[in-house]
């Protein structure tokens, strides 16, 4: 989160881009050590991915790290903690910055800003993921097939998808 907490210096100044590489950053760096993680306690599960197979349980893992990164964004994370709502305002900061530069007729209201950012680098968020997820793996074979089998576009076809995942309230994926 080090990467998201970067936005909360000097809002006024920074570009919309930085918000893209900071959730992107924070996701990738999040997924690489869930991984590191997983794979000590499941031993089989460096062959599934060399394999071009991200392992179900751990798809489950990135499903909810979507999730929650989406959560942060929009300052939905039921824990309500400072830091969240603290993001959300930075970035709602920083997208009115850039908005106020437009002309007065396509300006958009805050929440406008924030669903367009997100459709616009959903999936660029969730190929970080898949980056932090191969990170480690040497041959470029096995990188492409996972990035190959894991494409969003893919992703969003599975039952439930990525985004109705994602849609459900914190809450309810708790129980899932």
């Amino acid at each position: 989160i080090n990467n998201i907490q970067y936005l909360n210096n000097n809002t006024e100044k920074k570009p919309e881009e930085d918000i893209k590489k900071a959730f992107i950053k924070c996701a990738a760096i999040e997924i690489y050590f869930s991984w590191l993680k997983y794979k000590l306690d499941n031993p089989t599960a460096e062959n599934e991915l060399k394999n071009g197979r991200i392992p179900d349980e751990f798809k489950r893992i990135m499903y909810y790290t979507y999730s929650d990164y989406k959560d942060m964004f929009f300052g939905t994370d039921i824990t309500n903690e400072n830091k969240i709502i603290t993001i959300k305002k930075n970035v709602t900061t920083i997208l009115k910055n850039e908005n106020n530069k437009k002309e007065e007729d396509k300006k958009k209201k805050d929440e406008e800003l924030l669903t367009n950012f997100w459709e616009e680098n959903k999936k660029l968020i969730w190929e970080g993921m898949i980056y932090g997820l191969t990170h480690d793996l040497t041959n470029e074979t096995e990188k492409n097939k996972i990035t190959d089998n894991s494409a969003y576009k893919d992703i969003t076809k599975l039952t439930p998808s990525l985004e109705e995942f994602a849609k459900r309230p914190q809450f309810l994926r708790w129980f899932t």
